[in-house]
């Protein structure tokens, strides 16, 4: 423990630093394939290392950022997204527990299944596929079963909206107050400097002097920026569990259906190979229904605008966006965009600058084929 404390405050006072390293070394792995032998596994090891590490960061710098909230009597201002899934895991033991299992199988399935086809070959990685998507399926119902019926939310953690640059504790506090007290009223208000950082020109070199002598300090480009942020939004009035409808038959029936749709595809594959076209037209068939189903159920009865939240609207969207995974997918990718794909990486080979791409996208070709979970959106 007395380890832990001596990180959680290395972690801290170094924050914006090493958040900053997590992002470049996070980039560096998609770069890696290809590099040396075994570079795919080793990439992907580094990868699931930096998220898992990530979620332990983002617990961290959440306390801090409360902590420092308390002691400032200021107020924490989660993102919307944090704070509905803050709110049923607070409330369910079991929702956190299936959150986090769903975020940490998420974060290793890739090196999971490159370890399990290195050591027992094809046949056990796809059985072990089977497996995973089973646990996920049964975890995601679980999901939707405990937030009554709602769509399900991707990330399924808690994600960092605490900017670390924020925390980064500072030994100099005591030179500067943070707070005043009215010499007639008495009233104890916050110095301005203490919460209000412009982020301009003009106060540049006031930012340059008392940057090394205080944290926590957002930056706003203006007062009408400053006071904006003070406005209250429907969103910000809105109780967590308000912010995500719970869904009629017909929009519970397409949740299930887009929840089932990746198990379908790897039973299908098991079943008919994935040369053949069926698991693939059954996948997109699945999945184009049920997002159908999932529109159709925030349709207004009589046209208009859908009723979708903010944080459903965000999530059909990138549901929306995953599709073009599709296309490098089973036997459409096999036989239609991979030799395209070659064809372009061929063309490219001997122009300078475009045949780096091309010399990454080539790397990228085989694991797209041979690897389920880099293209699975599940």
């Amino acid at each position: 423990m007395e380890y832990l404390t001596k990180y959680d405050d290395f972690l801290l006072k170094n924050a914006s630093q090493i958040t900053g390293i997590e992002a470049s070394l996070r980039s560096l792995t998609y770069i890696l394939p290809g590099r040396f032998h075994d570079a795919e596994f080793a990439s992907q090891a580094v990868y699931a290392a930096l998220n898992l590490l990530g979620l332990y960061h983002n617990a961290i710098l959440r306390r801090a950022a409360h902590n420092h909230a308390e002691e400032s009597k200021s107020e924490h201002e989660e993102s919307a997204f944090n704070k509905y899934i803050n709110f049923w895991s607070s409330h369910s033991p079991m929702h956190k527990r299936c959150s986090t299992l769903l975020s940490i199988i998420s974060y290793t399935q890739v090196l999971m299944e490159m370890g399990v086809l290195k050591k027992w070959g094809k046949q056990a990685q796809w059985r072990w596929i089977a497996i995973l998507e089973a646990i996920k399926v049964a975890l995601r119902l679980s999901l939707f079963k405990l937030t009554s019926n709602r769509m399900i939310m991707y990330p399924h953690h808690l994600q960092r909206d605490v900017d670390p640059a924020s925390l980064e504790r500072s030994r100099r506090l005591d030179s500067v107050p943070e707070r005043w007290t009215g010499e007639r009223s008495g009233v104890e208000m916050p110095m301005m400097r203490s919460t209000i950082e412009f982020d301009n020109a003009k106060a540049a070199q006031v930012q340059q002097q008392q940057r090394g002598r205080q944290g926590g300090v957002r930056k706003f480009t203006d007062v009408t920026d400053y006071l904006m942020s003070k406005v209250l939004t429907p969103e910000k009035l809105r109780r967590p569990d308000q912010m995500v409808h719970i869904m009629n038959a017909i929009g519970k029936s397409g949740e299930v259906l887009y929840i089932l749709r990746p198990l379908l595809y790897v039973l299908a594959v098991l079943k008919y190979g994935r040369l053949s076209w069926k698991p693939w037209l059954l996948s997109l068939a699945v999945e184009l229904l049920s997002q159908a189903m999932v529109r159709q159920a925030f349709e207004q009865p009589h046209g208009g605008r859908s009723k979708m939240m903010p944080l459903e609207k965000q999530e059909y969207a990138r549901r929306l966006q995953l599709l073009w995974l599709n296309l490098l997918r089973g036997a459409f990718y096999i036989r239609v965009t991979r030799p395209r794909l070659e064809r372009f990486c061929n063309s490219v080979e001997n122009k300078p600058v475009v045949s780096l791409v091309g010399g990454i996208l080539r790397d990228y070709l085989p694991l797209w084929q041979n690897i389920y979970f880099y293209t699975s959106a599940s």
